[in-house]
Parts: C-alpha cells; sequence; structure tokens
C-alpha cells in the first residue's frame, strides 16, 4: 500500500514535471482602467461588433442547454399522463 508521504512525493513530482514541459502563456487577468474595475466583455479574446446583441446571444444560447433538460422532462412526463 502506497503511504501517503510516498503518494504526496509522487504529485508534486509530477506537477513539477509537467510545468517544465507546458509552453509559458502570459495571460492578461484584467485590463488596467483609470476609472476603477474592468468594464464587461473586457477579458473576452475578441472584440464584439455589439455588446448587446452579445449579451443577448450568450443569454439565449447558454439559456437553452440550461433550459433544455427540464423541456424533455416535462414533455416526457406529460406525455404519459395524456
Amino acid at each position: 500500500m502506497i503511504g501517503l508521504r510516498s503518494l504526496i512525493s509522487r504529485i508534486t513530482h509530477t506537477r513539477a514535471i509537467l510545468n517544465r514541459i507546458q509552453i509559458p502563456v502570459l495571460i492578461q487577468k484584467h485590463k488596467q482602467h483609470h476609472e476603477g474595475n474592468p468594464q464587461p466583455f473586457d477579458n473576452m479574446p475578441f472584440e464584439p461588433p455589439n455588446r448587446y446583441f452579445a449579451t443577448v446571444f450568450f443569454s439565449i444560447f447558454f439559456g437553452i442547454g440550461l433550459w433544455s433538460p427540464f423541456a424533455i422532462l416535462w414533455y416526457m412526463m406529460a406525455k404519459k399522463t395524456l
């Protein structure tokens, strides 16, 4: 059976190897603004042509994904009762 120290040693050794293999990429977490906090859509890798359209599009895109299982379940349950 593997001891706890041996397991931790293997994990840290594996992590060190993976850190050396990975290509270093500089990721800018937040753009600096003189006004204060970053504005919406500033952390996206592309510039949306219209922020309002992008908001509606993302809401519909993710809303359908979250809503569809409940709609399918409702349809299946309604079909069984009729």
